[in-house]
């Protein structure tokens, strides 16, 4: 499919069961955003539509009108604080699905910015919580391809020369780690041993290594980030394969 009609494809996105219905163009119009990222062109092969043109998203359905407008407008439309409607988003559901969908906050109009300190904070937990579940993804995910090290750098700003252009060498992972490029330095500064507990709570095994690397200016500073887990047993993965019957 040329670019052209590609980006005229009409497409359905069914949100927990509401569908909306869109120009794969409104969502490509902000490339650094979720669906601006999933629906561009280099990734048109990866996506798995189903009846043709509809994309199942596991996400709050009545919010995401509020997402839907930010693509068709460029503005979010607040929900008031004051409507007490069972129907009606609150501000704190909307936060989350602002965080998850990636939709830049210099994008809300200044009006916006209004939110309470205890929305703030929610805020933040929210991307705190997302964080450590990318990294516990991401551990997952270097494992099914044979590595037991998870080895990645956050800089508190972006080198001078030399820019990473990957935060990972493995793209799925480099896609799970890329919204906390700019976050993930400060969060493993504010919370390094919260953050080690939790995973290791889920991964007891686990060895982690934390070192703040620092550098002569204008290199930034950062952290690296191991965490390695117990070694493969060959045997034990020769037992469940195939390759068994041969040996």
């Amino acid at each position: 499919m040329g670019d052209y009609n590609l980006n005229k494809e009409r497409i359905i996105l069914n949100v927990g069961g509401i569908k909306y219905e869109t120009y794969r163009s409104t969502l490509t119009a902000y490339p650094d955003t979720l669906l601006g990222t999933m629906f561009q062109q280099r990734n048109h092969a990866l996506l798995h539509p189903t009846n043709n043109n509809e994309y199942f998203i596991d996400r709050n359905g009545r919010a995401f009108h509020y997402i839907l407008e930010f693509y068709r407008t460029g503005e979010i439309l607040w929900p008031s604080y004051e409507d007490n409607d069972n129907e009606t988003i609150t501000r704190k559901e909307l936060l989350k699905e602002l965080d998850y969908f990636q939709i830049p906050m210099k994008e809300m109009s200044p009006d916006n910015y209004n939110i309470s300190a205890e929305e703030e904070y929610k805020l933040l937990a929210i991307k705190l919580d997302g964080f450590v579940k990318a990294l516990l993804e991401s551990i997952h995910l270097a494992r099914q391809n044979y590595q037991n090290i998870l080895h990645v750098k956050f800089y508190d700003r972006l080198p001078a020369k030399d820019v990473p252009k990957m935060i990972h060498s493995q793209p799925d992972i480099d896609k799970l780690l890329k919204p906390y490029v700019a976050s993930g330095y400060f969060m493993l500064e504010m919370f390094p041993k919260p953050i080690e507990y939790h995973i290791k709570s889920f991964l007891p095994d686990i060895r982690w290594s934390l070192d703040k690397r620092y550098k002569y200016e204008p290199e930034p500073t950062y952290f690296d980030l191991k965490i390695i887990g117990s070694v493969f047993d060959k045997n034990e993965v020769l037992k469940y394969s195939s390759l068994n019957k041969n040996l």
